[in-house]
């Protein structure tokens, strides 16, 4: 393998996996580095696969404006390439009127953010879309879906090779040092790479690979979602709780062929570990009771998910996508704490780094 290349991509999860596939189709001389030996094994693929709508985020937040411009990125993309979706649209429902005032404030945010299509239902209405909802009123947000993720990850490795793009799986980094302009990353095989530019997308591991250039210390934290299945079938749309502080609320996960899951859960953890907490399934119940009006349900342990959180106390933290030219390290362009909506964000984050590219 060549030793000296244009870009380097550490990471190919969707994110990375999407700024190769946009940099391949103007730059040459491109590789993307995992320490896995295919793409998308942790964050990118152990979650909702929800096309999410971008109302929850402060207006003019990076996860706000990648969010509402990636969700039409991405059902554009999957109709050019006939990746599986289903654009069903969701519920935010409340069970009890002294909701109202902050189902409305959701209301109102995500017309300021520019979203069509959005209706304040009563329980009658709501339940003309989907009779087994439990609500007293629901905001329906019609550009809501769900999507085969992975066949949006195996797209957008297929275009990259297409283009030229190198792919290294198996590749642990150890070490980032910079000289004279040049990166040089050392890997598990004792291999050396050499860069001109170097894109930090390694997800949970993102804050480890910037310290290996005493970068700012990014402090992420790392927060589980358990996932349950049901013997549910065939909802007709995404039903959600009001948004908590920290999340989104558990609520009904679909999949493409009709399985009806609950989850995440969200609970921190330290390292990452992909087995189920069973003391959580008290939780699943109860949200199922809060959304649903049907007596038959059957719960099973499905998978779990992490998510990497900037630490900030609880409070809303932001995505950070920067080039770190102004510690001395130009073209070492960090996303760090690319948590949900990563995954409808991911073709909008991927044209903004490129155009923090100074090459």
């Amino acid at each position: 393998m060549n030793n000296k290349f244009n870009i380097s991509i550490i990471g190919a999860g969707i994110i990375g996996l999407s700024i190769a596939e946009r940099l391949s189709k103007k730059y040459k001389n491109i590789i993307l580095f995992d320490k896995e030996s295919t793409f998308g094994q942790h964050v990118s693929s152990r979650n909702s696969e929800v096309i999410h709508s971008g109302f929850y985020y402060p207006l003019n937040s990076l996860k706000s404006k990648f969010c509402i411009d990636g969700n039409s990125r991405m059902y554009s993309f999957s109709d050019k390439y006939n990746i599986n979706y289903n654009k069903c649209g969701k519920m935010i429902i409340i069970n009890n009127m002294n909701e109202e005032e902050e189902l409305y404030t959701i209301y109102n945010n995500a017309k300021e953010c520019g979203l069509s299509g959005l209706k304040i239902l009563n329980q009658k209405q709501a339940k003309k879309i989907e009779e087994r909802v439990r609500c007293v009123k629901a905001l329906w947000i019609p550009s809501t879906g769900i999507i085969d993720s992975h066949g949006v990850m195996s797209k957008l490795e297929n275009l990259s090779i297409l283009n030229g793009v190198d792919f290294a799986y198996n590749y642990s980094l150890n070490n980032i040092a910079f000289h004279k302009g040049l990166y040089e990353l050392s890997f598990n095989n004792n291999e050396l790479i050499y860069s001109d530019i170097v894109i930090n997308a390694a997800g949970l591991w993102s804050n480890n690979i910037s310290r290996m250039l005493n970068v700012n210390s990014y402090d992420i934290e790392y927060f589980k979602g358990d996932y349950y299945k049901s013997n549910l079938k065939n909802l007709n749309c995404l039903i959600y709780p009001l948004p908590k502080q920290t999340s989104l609320g558990m609520h009904t996960v679909l999949s493409l062929n009709g399985d009806v899951s609950f989850g995440p859960n969200y609970y921190k953890v330290n390292n990452i570990d992909y087995s189920i907490d069973n003391r959580y399934k008290e939780e699943y119940l109860n949200c199922f009771k809060e959304l649903l009006d049907d007596n038959s349900l059957k719960l099973t342990p499905d998978f779990s998910g992490i998510r990497p959180k900037i630490k900030n106390n609880g409070n809303f933290s932001d995505f950070i996508i920067k080039n770190e030219k102004d510690q001395g390290f130009n073209n070492f362009i960090n996303l760090i704490g690319i948590d949900s909506p990563g995954l409808t964000s991911s073709l909008s984050i991927a044209k903004y780094v490129e155009n923090l590219i100074d090459y």
